[in-house]
């Protein structure tokens, strides 16, 4: 059995990272800095894998550099927020689980946390607060990543995955405004947010009316070039003894428009499907599985759309650009312009469309393929 050199579902590291040179020293030198980054770009484009690339380097460069993850994504309370928060920055922060549960208890103390450890093969501390005095000493929690790093000399870098995700929260607009309060006035860590919902990302770090407005640098995470990609494709068979020619990697990158997951996703198709050198059918066969594959997700998805916002994304795939304008809502049955107005909105806070430039678009190629197919021919 050979193993795949295409990955993707997992985050990328070492030979499966592919450029991003000039985000990755970005990144490091701006969070070393003290500059705070909200990360911004589609799913699956990329963002986790960057970020973990980036904070893997610096770790290495500075030992004085400690970094915490949390996955937003997956948090839906105010009270979970605060102990996953905490669990991560005592986690970070300690060498050993032994010395955590000591950190735990003396930063911690007087909050009278219940604290559970893992089997020990992460050295992962599980923190879980008690509802009643957690009010009075959310603050308390927010500074702990500035009380540790000061106390014990070092950087901590805190990074926020599907950042956005908090503002679904009941309560968020407390949270947030908190966070901001405690998170400004720290001078030893740095905060990372990243997140896939450019919509919801801009509103919370972009909106003049909101607390995070400014307190972060904006990156927005392009593409990974053409260019870089077909000498990584060709590499990958030939170091498994298949052959691929630069025109078929070429157009693996045409197919998927060069998105991250789908290039490696059909790339891994076309390569498990090769004996010893691609064919034109075995690209052929390998672009209708990656549809088929994904068809199950995008119709769970669609499925929950109205009947006017899926004739949106009709209009918007067939390149509509003035969706107000009376023909376009009479061959689409787009509704009238509130319908228009909300129908946006909501497919940008989806994440089904970006705005470039003001125009939308739908940005997932396979998705795109896949609703034309369904709902265009």
């Amino acid at each position: 059995m050979i193993e795949s050199p295409f990955q993707y579902g997992t985050l990328a590291t070492k030979d499966n990272f592919i450029d991003r040179v000039s985000e990755r020293a970005s990144l490091k030198q701006m969070l070393f800095s003290g500059i705070n980054v909200s990360l911004i770009s589609p799913r699956r484009w990329g963002k986790s894998s960057l970020v973990k690339m980036a904070m893997d380097e610096l770790i290495s460069e500075r030992k004085d550099v400690r970094v915490c993850y949390m996955d937003a994504f997956s948090i839906d309370s105010v009270e979970d927020f605060y102990s996953k928060f905490a669990s991560a920055v005592v986690s970070c922060s300690s060498s050993r689980i032994e010395k955590a549960w000591g950190d735990a208890k003396k930063y911690l103390g007087g909050i009278i946390p219940g604290l559970s450890v893992s089997d020990g093969l992460n050295d992962i501390i599980t923190i879980n607060f008690r509802h009643d005095p957690l009010k009075e000493n959310q603050a308390q929690i927010l500074d702990l990543p500035e009380k540790i790093a000061s106390d014990k000399g070092i950087r901590i870098i805190v990074c926020i995955d599907e950042f956005q995700q908090l503002a679904e929260m009941d309560g968020y607009a407390e949270l947030e405004g908190k966070m901001r309060s405690a998170w400004q006035y720290h001078k030893n860590v740095s905060y990372c947010f990243y997140g896939s919902k450019k919509h919801m990302m801009m509103q919370i770090f972009n909106d003049s009316q909101k607390p995070f407005y400014r307190f972060s640098e904006t990156m927005f995470l392009g593409k990974i070039a053409q260019g870089d990609w077909v000498p990584f494709i060709v590499g990958g068979f030939k170091k498994t003894g298949k052959s691929i020619s630069e025109e078929f990697a070429v157009k693996i990158c045409e197919h998927t428009e060069c998105h991250s997951w789908y290039l490696q996703q059909l790339s891994y198709f076309v390569w498990s499907d090769t004996g010893k050198e691609v064919t034109d059918a075995i690209m052929n066969r390998a672009y209708r599985r990656i549809i088929d594959t994904n068809a199950p997700m995008f119709m769970n998805d669609v499925e929950k759309l109205t009947a006017s916002q899926r004739e949106m994304l009709k209009a918007i795939i067939a390149g509509e650009t003035q969706l107000s304008s009376a023909g376009a809502r009479e061959r689409y049955r787009l509704g009238n312009l509130t319908t228009i107005t909300r129908n946006k909105k909501v497919l940008e806070a989806k994440a089904y469309v970006d705005s470039n430039d003001g125009a939308l678009e739908v940005s997932d190629p396979i998705f795109r393929a896949w609703f034309k197919e369904k709902y265009m021919v």
